[in-house]
């Protein structure tokens, strides 16, 4: 987790083309920054920057050297257009502050999104269209603040809901149109009754989520996330069989101790690995194969201790590198050669007990705090130099540049001027500065509510706190006893029903 930063970007130069670019690493590092389009060109070759392996000295310090020569991408994505501000983007078009985004178009401030459109500050959703503040949701339209639900529309509030239409404040429903916090109502007794709530008004939002939250702690909540899966523990499973403590996955056979995934198979502790099989120990392998000890490796095979190689194989210790075989610490080898060589590397790291560890902290690029770490295992800046990373002391946001307080913005959103668009407005969570643009203040006054008062990194981290942390605990099922692993701790007030009694409530 620590070799993925999502979310901080800086302004700088790009070390080739001496373009102003937006980057994950910031100006100062000792490595070059290349444009995206500039790092795939062809008139640099990873090759150039190959050293010879010293048996006289350990491994990764001569990965670190390296790691400082070989240039790096700014971004991570392919193939997307007009996605300047966006990390790790896919297949996407017209995308502003979404990271983690494949086959979508026009969605702003969102967070791992797929196949989706038209969409502001949601989070884990899938084929989800004119969405806002949605977090788990899928193949739904038309939806506000509501989380859980699937094949729901023109809805508000909404948590473990499916194919519910025109539903507000409900919990645990399935299939039901015109109902008011779990009131089945007609079609005009529920118009009536919606209008009585006044969304630009922050005591009727309270109240709202208050009357929501009673609702949820008198529902059972389901142990897991899993939709078709089979022989699996962990939490938002699809598709899956045979995986054991995974998150967040996809579509994968035989894994254990990974997250964030698509398409896998035969794979043991990796983060967000995609098509891949038969890999151990590693981030984000997309279409790899019998590889481990790797750092956003795509396409290829038989690679250890590597580092963003692109299309390589049987390589070692390599940083950088695009169509290559048979490199060790991006030198070329001979395949003989590379054959004799490799045994010899590995007795080297078992020496210095080397082997088998995954990358130190110190060879990261990235600071603790600019990482997503963070997100899942928080540690004090104390505790996170103790444990060897460094801490980055000026992330990319300011504070104080406000140009205008928000007790001079007027409360209805129909009496907002243009004019804040030139506005730089004060997070009233955190401080940070933030500004609006067209298409939000556009989309605010479309729906009648209130612009957000926080940042989006702010309303991002709400998001992610809706999950539970990605621990397992084994607690009784308060339905039948049954013993059951599962993201709810024992101490936690929910009630938590296992796979069986959940479906026997719901249904």
């Amino acid at each position: 987790m620590g070799w993925r930063n999502e979310r901080n970007l800086y302004r700088r130069k790009c070390d080739k083309t001496h373009k102003d670019i937006i980057s994950v690493y910031p100006a100062k590092t000792p490595f070059p920054v290349y444009e995206r389009t500039a790092w795939y060109g062809d008139d640099w070759d990873g090759t150039d920057y190959g050293q010879e392996y010293d048996f006289d000295r350990p491994f990764f310090p001569q990965f670190k050297e390296l790691q400082n020569k070989v240039p790096r991408s700014a971004l991570n994505g392919k193939n997307a257009e007009n996605c300047d501000y966006c990390n790790f983007a896919f297949e996407t078009r017209n995308c502003y502050l979404t990271h983690c985004c494949y086959s979508s178009e026009s969605l702003y401030y969102c967070f791992w999104m797929l196949e989706c459109r038209d969409c502001f500050d949601c989070s884990f959703c899938f084929k989800c269209e004119q969405c806002l503040g949605c977090t788990d949701c899928n193949e739904s339209y038309g939806c506000i603040n509501s989380t859980l639900s699937t094949n729901c529309s023109d809805s508000q509030y909404l948590y473990d809901c499916r194919g519910c239409t025109r539903c507000f404040g409900c919990v645990g429903l399935r299939k039901r149109t015109n109902c008011l916090f779990n009131e089945q109502l007609s079609k005009e007794e529920y118009d009536k009754r919606i209008a009585e709530f006044d969304l630009q008004n922050p005591e009727h939002v309270r109240a709202v989520e208050t009357k929501l939250a009673a609702l949820k702690a008198t529902h059972p909540h389901r142990h897991s996330v899993l939709e078709k899966c089979e022989n699996c523990t962990g939490d938002f499973l699809f598709e899956m069989k045979d995986c054991f403590n995974c998150y967040q996955m996809f579509r994968c056979r035989d894994c254990i101790n990974c997250m964030d995934a698509d398409g896998d198979t035969d794979l043991l502790d990796c983060f967000h690995p995609g098509w891949s099989e038969l890999c151990y120990a590693g981030y984000s392998p997309v279409r790899l194969k019998t590889s481990a000890f790797f750092i956003q490796c795509w396409d290829g095979s038989n690679l250890l201790y590597c580092d963003n190689c692109q299309n390589c194989s049987d390589c070692f210790g390599c940083i950088g590198l695009q169509r290559k075989k048979h490199c060790i610490l991006n030198k070329q080898y001979s395949e003989e050669e590379y054959e004799q060589l490799l045994p010899k590397l590995v007795e080297h790291m078992k020496k210095n007990r080397e082997w088998g560890e995954f990358f130190p902290p110190q060879t990261c690029p990235f600071a603790f705090n600019e990482s997503v770490i963070p997100e899942y295992y928080p540690l004090t800046k104390a505790e996170a130099l103790k444990q060897g990373w460094r801490w980055q002391d000026d992330l990319p946001f300011t504070t104080g540049k406000e140009t205008i307080k928000w007790n001079a913005i007027p409360a209805r959103i129909a009496d907002v001027p243009d004019s804040i668009l030139q506005e730089v407005l004060s997070c009233e969570r955190c401080n940070r500065n933030y500004r609006f643009i067209q298409q939000e203040l556009s989309y605010y006054r479309d729906r009648t509510l209130p612009l957000p008062r926080t940042c989006p990194e702010c309303r991002h981290l709400v998001r992610i706190g809706l999950r539970n942390i990605r621990d397992l605990h084994r607690r009784p099922c308060a339905n039948c006893g049954k013993e059951m692993q599962t993201t709810y701790s024992p101490d936690r007030p929910e009630i938590v029903y296992c796979e069986r009694c959940y479906l026997e409530t719901v249904y």
